[in-house]
């Protein structure tokens, strides 16, 4: 069974207190469907906000609500205590908001430019300062590239180096990315056969290619840079590790805790895990189970000294 965190609960029953204070009567059957949960999720989540409140813990300190169960379960907020506003978002989260909105208006498709310029707007108001992205790219290079990425396929490419060497190219691009500067493309280069990196600023045309697909997959065990998709088997103790980490999946496994997540790197979950100690019952792929092993055996024999 699929076991959501904490802070996932928390941030949806906070915004239950503030769908429920613009409305009255709410079915929870409404509620289920608008938060993505089921009706008997929504009924556990009333039942301990039901319990909550402000300090002091008094019953006049607690939120309230009212419950019809002759009309298919409807459901009043009484007093949010203070809690029924929308929760607002930080300066650094609508920084980093407004950050994402900018890159994807850099690779969305014309098609969503005037939602994605909506967005914008109004972060705009609620961002410390102005946000940009990187521009002087030209958009119909940009746009067959993330077409090439999303079809997996090759394009031919004629590029000018930082040292003004020109060269034709045929690459398989891996994925776009920006260092608030320029825009760059990873890809593996036929011409050199290697993986490369390329400013999108330098690409002077592009062109399809009809190159066979030639990039091999590396063999680069738990520091490369592709993604790893780890398994873990954690005592329950150690839920908080699982919590921390973006993008992981939580399912209870008998009295223990299954954690599967992908990452880039490894070598910062080996030292996370190394700081659990025996909390840590299982890791998976070998390559980074073998990692971990080998950093607990180097750090036991500095230790001892053996």
């Amino acid at each position: 069974m699929s076991i959501e965190s904490t802070i996932d609960r928390v941030t949806r029953m906070l915004a239950m207190m503030g769908y429920l204070s613009e409305r009255d009567r709410v079915p929870v059957a409404e509620l289920a469907e608008n938060f993505g949960v089921t009706e008997s999720q929504v009924l556990e989540d009333v039942d301990l906000l039901w319990v909550t409140g402000t300090p002091g813990y008094y019953p006049d300190d607690l939120i309230d609500f009212s419950v019809d169960d002759w009309e298919e379960s409807l459901i009043s907020l009484r007093d949010a205590r203070g809690l029924g506003r929308p929760v607002p978002l930080a300066p650094r989260e609508a920084l980093a908001l407004a950050a994402a909105v900018e890159w994807l208006r850099g690779v969305a498709g014309p098609d969503i430019q005037p939602v994605l310029a909506s967005v914008a707007r109004k972060l705009q108001a609620i961002t410390p300062t102005d946000v940009e992205a990187p521009d002087g790219v030209d958009p119909v290079t940009r746009s067959r590239l993330v077409a090439a990425v999303e079809a997996r396929a090759a394009v031919e490419i004629d590029y000018v180096s930082a040292e003004d060497h020109r060269s034709t190219r045929v690459i398989e691009p891996r994925g776009l990315y920006t260092d608030g500067v320029a825009w760059y493309v990873e890809g593996w280069c036929h011409l050199v056969g290697d993986e490369r990196t390329f400013r999108l600023d330098r690409i002077l045309a592009i062109r399809p290619a009809d190159a066979p697909v030639a990039r091999p997959v590396p063999d680069r065990g738990a520091s490369g840079r592709d993604p790893v998709d780890v398994v873990l088997v954690l005592d329950r103790r150690a839920r908080w590790l699982a919590e921390e980490i973006p993008g992981t999946s939580v399912r209870e496994a008998g009295d223990v805790l299954e954690v599967r997540l992908t990452v880039s790197r490894t070598d910062w979950l080996v030292r996370r895990l190394l700081a659990l100690g025996p909390a840590v019952r299982a890791v998976g792929p070998p390559g980074v189970r073998h990692a971990l092993a080998g950093r607990a055996r180097a750090a036991l024999e500095a230790y001892t000294g053996t």
